[in-house]
């Protein structure tokens, strides 16, 4: 790896895709093949633009996070490799830690999973979340205040 990546490693994304169908369940009418991709390509482009320290964290962080199964009783696996099953509930065993390290990482990676997922224009639609009327009424605002300041 070198030490100013543009893409998150080829383990990463690996991680990742392993990652999102837990976070993110698919639904019948929205799969998740099409929209893991475009994930992928939102977190290498969002991940760039963090400082270079929170960068290095989570990555290792992830790589941490896939490597330490055995030490959970799942024996020698990765994350990527175990079943079903046992990704739900390793994540779970994150997220209800008592250890705050590992449960304030995993809502750190949750959060970056789920800021990449909502930002696909496929989940606006199956949720119903048109962005327009919201920008229209901030651009609306922001002018009523720069009226009133000048």
């Amino acid at each position: 790896m070198t030490s100013c990546f543009r893409v998150f490693p080829a383990d990463i994304r690996h991680f990742l895709k392993a990652l999102i169908p837990v976070l993110v369940p698919p639904t019948d009418q929205l799969p998740l093949e099409g929209i893991a991709e475009k994930i992928l390509s939102d977190a290498d482009r969002l991940i760039f633009e963090f400082p270079k320290l929170f960068r290095w964290g989570l990555v290792w962080g992830m790589r941490f996070f896939n490597w330490l199964p055995f030490l959970f009783g799942f024996g020698l696996i990765t994350f990527v490799n175990l079943s079903a099953e046992s990704q739900k509930k390793y994540v779970d065993g994150w997220a209800q830690s008592k250890i705050i390290v590992k449960r304030e990482f995993f809502k750190t990676l949750k959060a970056f999973v789920l800021l990449v997922y909502f930002s696909d224009k496929r989940v606006w639609d199956y949720i119903g979340y048109d962005p327009e009327p919201h920008m229209q009424e901030r651009i609306k605002l922001r002018e009523d205040i720069l009226k009133r300041t000048s």
